[in-house]
């Protein structure tokens, strides 16, 4: 019997990926004790056909202060790094691919925060 679900070894394996590229990263929702810049990703089933369950990921990559350099090169990372990327072990296999990403405006004119999407195609890897 294996001791994690599936979708936790999926979130596990992706919150690895992201720390590539930034320190600072969360499941779901940011504490109040977060340090900028920081992650916040979030996984939605689309759908589930032939063995394969359809996710959409989203990552919402938060900064503060006046310049966006730091920002576009924390997006751009992770847009070339889970683009077409490929996992496999005992347990799960998955593809991601990039989709969109859009500038999400905050109340706070010093918090910068770019919303990037990706489509994961994953598959739970049974009596291997």
């Amino acid at each position: 019997m294996r001791p994690t679900s599936k979708t936790t070894e999926l979130r596990k394996q992706l919150k690895s990926i992201l720390k590539l590229s930034v320190e600072n990263v969360y499941y779901g929702e940011a504490p109040d004790s977060r340090r900028y810049p920081y992650v916040v990703y979030e996984l939605g089933e689309l759908g589930f056909s032939d063995g394969r369950t359809l996710f959409q990921m989203e990552v919402n990559v938060f900064d503060y202060g006046e310049s966006s350099s730091a920002i576009e090169t924390i997006s751009d990372n992770l847009q070339e790094e889970l683009d077409q990327y490929y996992f496999i072990n005992e347990h799960i296999q998955f593809n991601a691919y990039r989709n969109s990403r859009q500038i999400v405006r905050e109340s706070d004119k010093k918090i910068m925060r770019r919303r990037l999407l990706f489509e994961i195609h994953f598959h739970e890897r049974k009596g291997v």
